[in-house]
Order: C-alpha cells, then structure tokens, then sequence
C-alpha cells in the first residue's frame, strides 16, 4: 500500500474499506462528535456488531469482533441520507440508516442498525453533523468570486478574527498581474482586487501546500 502524505486531508474525501490501524486515527483538526456502540453494519457484514464514531470529517464504523474490518466515509462523498426498512441478523426488520456516496465514479451503499436503541436517533444525528459540514464548507475549501465583502468590509464568519490588512499586494495569476487587498484572518487569507471586489479568492490554510516569498499555491 502506498504511504500516503500525512499532511494532506483525505478523511472527509473518500471512502475507505479495511484500512489499517494508523488510518483510522483521527488527524489533528479532527473530533469526535458521538459514538455508538453496537451498530450494524448491515449492507456489508450483515450480523456484525460495531462501533460507529461520528466525527466532524467522515463516519467511522470498526467491528467490534475484527477490528481489520472497518469503513472510513467521508461526508465529501455522501449523496444522500434516509431510512429504509432492511433485514437485519441480529434485529430482524427494522427501520435502519439509508447512506449513498460517490467517490471516484463509484456508488457505495451503506445501511447501519441501531442494535440497542431507535435508529431515527442514529438518523437525526448523522444528518445534523452532515448538514453542518455541509454548510461550513468555506471554513475548509477555495472559494473564488464570492461575495466576500459587503460595504468594502471582510464578511467575517463565525469565530473569525481579522490579524491584518495588506493593500498593494499584486495577485499575479495572469500575466500582466491584478492589484489588491490582502486580508489576513485565524482561519483563511483573502485576497480582492482594488477596481472591482468581485474578482477574489479565499483560501483556508487547511488548503495551503506551499507559501514562499507570498507566490501562493494551493491544493485543487
């Protein structure tokens, strides 16, 4: 298997089967947000028992039995989630989580059992999370020509900090190069052209590779 970049974040883009122990730790930046125990995994290995750890990047379910069975879903690939009633070994019939992802051009279906309590609670809280990291997806991702200012001021988001402001700060992705404003926070850098705001980009230091001498590139 090919060691991967520790520094890239691939938690919340990928799915993952039977990874290794190291893989299934969570990266800095990431937390646990809940865990059950005993939770099915019905789909794939139907009659066996799990714990299911809800973090803030990706599902993590890890047989209690062998712990070299497991899955990583990361909620970048999750297209939908719903219940559905399904055949369980351990349960019989029951109204059980429904999730379909996508990633590298294929669909994965999942289906977990709460094995001890009602699943609409298993439900309800992996939507939430979900919806959450849905929402906070500029906290994480580049965005370029968004809305980013309102009365020539950074729209700052929440438990955002301004550390400073730069003006004359050449942006030099084409030739003849664009001059700006650079404004510095605890989350991202952005960058917005002086003649019109609207040409901009905000880019989250999760994204940053590489920054010398302020010729910035970051991670598509």
């Amino acid at each position: 298997m090919v060691e991967q970049d520790p520094s890239r974040v691939w938690q919340d883009r990928e799915v993952k089967f039977d990874v290794s122990n190291n893989l299934l730790i969570l990266r800095p930046g990431e937390s646990e947000i809940d865990l059950v125990d005993k939770v099915e995994d019905t789909k794939g290995n139907n009659g066996d028992s799990g714990k299911l750890y809800i973090t803030n990047l990706r599902l993590l379910w890890i047989s209690s039995v062998r712990s070299r069975i497991n899955l990583s879903i990361g909620y970048k690939c999750i297209v939908s989630i719903n219940t559905r009633r399904t055949q369980s070994k351990l349960k019989g019939v029951v109204e059980a989580v429904n999730i379909l992802t996508k990633h590298n051009k294929t669909q994965y279906e999942f289906i977990f059992t709460n094995l001890s309590a009602e699943n609409f609670q298993l439900y309800s809280t992996i939507l939430n999370v979900h919806r959450a990291y849905e929402t906070s997806k500029i906290y994480r991702e580049v965005k370029l020509r968004g809305a980013l200012l309102e009365n020539k001021q950074l729209k700052l988001l929440p438990q955002e900090q301004t550390y400073n402001t730069i003006n004359g700060v050449w942006n030099l992705c084409n030739d003849q190069g664009t001059l700006g404003t650079l404004i510095i926070t605890n989350v991202r850098f952005v960058w917005h052209s002086s003649i019109n705001e609207a040409f901009n980009v905000s880019i989250p230091y999760l994204q940053l590779v590489s920054c010398p001498f302020l010729a910035i590139h970051c991670t598509g």
